[in-house]
């Protein structure tokens, strides 16, 4: 990695903060309060100048903060290196030991997660450490209900996907917008006047939906569970069943948190030449290897683009191999991400503080803290407004 792609990542950084301050301004309060002086927190977060955008302003709250990638394909070295620089341990399991238990080996005793494979990884192969965990925050819906299916937890979990910020703006507008600039930005294709199928109509595929709408895509909806299908259905779009509605979509994508949303088989019934993507946090909601199993040529097209041509049946296109797009190009505006971390400082911030009442299992986020960072957000947008 070189120091130029380092400096890119710090350009970045700075054109972030200059356009939507509201870290900064957190970071001097923090700077100030010292809140986790003494403290270690480890986070297992997709590092990308985002991350760092955000680490950058939290070390300055004092503590020890250690980092491990959720997911390599999500992990942008140049944002790793940068964050090293800060004097941050990054552990990105490129030296093919677990990340997940390099972080714990640091014993912190407040957990960041997103996905719940930081926690999965404490509760099945450190269960000596979960005493000394003082609170944990899970980010993502998929890690809520990785969290839900584990049953009990030994310690608070901060839940915070389903706060009222995390899903109304950064799971509807952030993801929404930032997906189809993805796909533009990949395969060059005009979005007005074709056709696209969403795969789940939570806040992320309505979104989405949304998105496309607006950008003159004609745009049905797949989702199993009734209600949000009947959710689809008065926001204006056709609800087919799945294989029904890839025969008739150019565009696919994923949105539902699911274990192999759709199958290789379910490919079989697609149109030719159909571009599929996902935007749910995991990197399995396409089954990928299924795929690969009956595809009879796999073109590399380009970086990211992989085309199968499946035996006997349709040519598929795939972007980013199934993982969520716009966390791999790191697209879209930075503004509904940024919310959400201020979100999660002040949560942490909150935590510090040793809060009465917390007890062990899930908690919703605090009306509080959102609404703080909800007015910090505003002021943001609105400078010298009052």
């Amino acid at each position: 990695m070189s120091a130029q792609d380092t400096f890119r990542v710090e350009q970045e950084v700075g054109r972030i903060n200059t356009f939507f301050p509201i870290l900064p301004g957190l970071g001097n309060h923090w700077a100030a309060a010292r809140p986790w002086e003494g403290m270690t927190i480890g986070l297992n977060l997709h590092l990308t100048s985002l991350t760092a955008t955000l680490l950058r302003e939290l070390i300055l709250g004092g503590g020890d903060w250690i980092v491990s990638a959720a997911s390599p394909a999500t992990t942008d070295m140049a944002s790793v290196e940068l964050l090293r620089g800060f004097g941050l341990q990054v552990y990105t399991g490129g030296d093919m030991r677990d990340r997940h238990l390099q972080l714990l080996d640091h014993k912190p005793q407040i957990l960041v997660d997103v996905g719940f494979g930081l926690l999965d990884t404490l509760l099945d192969k450190r269960q000596a450490q979960i005493s000394d965990v003082r609170a944990a925050i899970e980010i993502s819906r998929s890690g809520i209900v990785r969290a839900r299916q584990r049953g009990f937890l030994p310690f608070p979990l901060i839940n915070i996907n389903d706060g009222r910020l995390k899903n109304a703006v950064e799971n509807r507008h952030g993801v929404g917008e930032a997906i189809w600039q993805a796909f533009a930005s990949l395969t060059g294709m005009h979005l007005s006047g074709r056709r696209a199928l969403v795969v789940g109509y939570g806040p992320v595929g309505r979104g989405i939906a949304a998105y496309a709408k607006a950008a003159g895509l004609n745009v049905e909806v797949v989702e199993f569970d009734p209600i949000r299908r009947l959710f689809a259905h008065y926001d204006g779009f056709p609800t087919p069943a799945l294989h029904e509605g890839l025969g008739r979509a150019g565009i696919v994508v994923t949105a539902t948190g699911s274990t192999k949303a759709i199958t290789a088989d379910d490919l079989r019934h697609a149109l030719d030449g159909t571009v599929v993507l996902n935007a749910g946090h995991g990197g399995d909601e396409i089954d990928i290897e299924g795929l690969q199993d009956i595809a009879q040529n796999e073109d590399h097209i380009a970086e990211q683009v992989v085309r199968y041509r499946i035996e006997d049946g349709p040519c598929i296109t795939v972007l980013g191999n199934g993982h969520p797009l716009n966390i791999v190009l790191n697209s879209g505006s930075p503004e509904p991400i940024l919310l959400h971390y201020a979100v999660l400082g002040l949560c942490l911030e909150w935590l510090a503080s040793e809060p009465e009442g917390l007890f062990a299992g899930e908690i919703l986020i605090p009306e509080h803290v959102e609404r703080q960072a909800a007015e910090l957000a505003l002021s943001a947008l609105h400078p010298g407004r009052t």
